[in-house]
């Protein structure tokens, strides 16, 4: 039986393996913390000059046993480059991501309905017309499973979360990595290790 210590270390090959990476490391609890203020104060500035915002997916990835911070080359990381996020108000969802290119084509077709850009539905009949309720209006970057970790069976509750601008330079500083390259990133991975 492999000790937890070689389990992650399993899983630390395992990513730095991955097409992309340019550096990573575990998180301290201390990091976890400086990174989550961090996102705290960045969801609450308004975004696409519409609502707050709220990531999940970074902050689930932060609440893992380990969680991973990576400097990644975009072009090569195989992730998911566009957020996986939704517009909610309350527990509606008012906006969403749409994946299946048919049911974008039909929800185009929808008076009512108010794309953002090519894949982002706001479903403006669903929208609130107080202020109160607009107030509680929120983007919601949605959690999702790192494909990375899909084979590792000792790895169970995997999460992938993206950091906002601001996360970024704290994640690259945090690594050691100064570049100004737009297409050099940051994400987080966290992960519990079965017992």
């Amino acid at each position: 039986m492999e000790t937890k210590d070689g389990q992650l270390d399993g899983v630390l090959r395992t990513l730095r393996e991955c097409r992309g990476v340019l550096a990573l490391k575990v998180l301290s609890e201390e990091e976890k913390g400086e990174i989550l203020d961090t996102e705290g104060r960045v969801e609450e500035k308004i975004v696409f000059g519409m609502c707050k915002s709220l990531n999940k997916g970074l902050r689930e990835a932060l609440q893992r046993e380990f969680t991973v911070a990576m400097v990644i080359q975009t072009s090569e990381f195989q992730y998911p480059h566009h957020p996986y996020m939704s517009m909610t108000c309350g527990d509606q969802v008012v906006g969403e991501l749409v994946r299946d290119e048919k049911k974008a084509e039909e929800l185009r077709k929808t008076p009512g309905n108010l794309f953002l850009w090519d894949n982002f539905v706001v479903y403006m009949k669903k929208l609130p017309r107080n202020q109160k309720e607009r107030d509680e209006m929120q983007i919601v970057y949605l959690p999702r499973t790192p494909p990375q970790l899909k084979g590792v069976s000792y790895v169970k509750n995997s999460v992938f979360g993206t950091p906002s601008t601001e996360g970024d330079t704290l994640i690259k500083k945090m690594l050691a990595i100064r570049s100004e390259k737009p297409t050099v990133g940051t994400c987080l991975v966290g992960f519990n290790i079965k017992k």
